[in-house]
């Protein structure tokens, strides 16, 4: 077996949870709890990469500021917590989720119609970006920010 840093397990986790969501790119009736389900799990692990990038020696500092900085990171710290904990009571949250008919209490996630896919999606409602985000869009630009980490602070 390689010598590898304790992160790499939970990027790989997190990958492969990906994987998983891209199933429920469409919403329906009869997949919204599983759903559900699969995009906490997701962006529960996704933020908690922080924890086993600490454990790999990355600064603590130098991580928190990045996800303050990164509007796609903040936001998943945001619903990770909020699904965790079903509030944010440690900190101010970067990002207010708009409630709406379908979400359910520690969830922002919802169904909505995407026009521009033509077909029913699950997104995200936050105040602070004016407009629905697509939770399998949202995935990959998480991944894509942890990635952008790991090239720049590499060690």
């Amino acid at each position: 077996m390689k010598n590898i840093l304790p992160y790499q397990e939970q990027l790989d986790r997190i990958l492969r949870l990906k994987e998983d969501i891209a199933r429920f790119s469409v919403a329906t009736d009869d997949n919204f709890e599983s759903a559900i389900d699969a995009f906490t799990s997701f962006f529960i692990q996704c933020y908690h990469l922080r924890d086993w990038l600490i454990q790999s020696r990355y600064g603590r500092i130098d991580i928190d500021i990045f996800v303050s900085k990164s509007a796609w990171l903040s936001l998943c710290r945001d619903i990770a917590n909020k699904q965790k904990h079903k509030e944010i009571d440690k900190y101010d949250p970067q990002n207010h989720f708009v409630k709406r008919k379908g979400s359910g209490n520690s969830t922002p996630i919802i169904a909505y119609y995407d026009p521009a896919r033509n077909e029913q999606r699950f997104g995200i409602d936050v105040q602070e970006f004016g407009t629905m985000i697509d939770v399998i869009d949202l995935a990959e630009k998480c991944i894509e920010e942890w990635q952008k980490f790991l090239y720049i602070y590499s060690i």
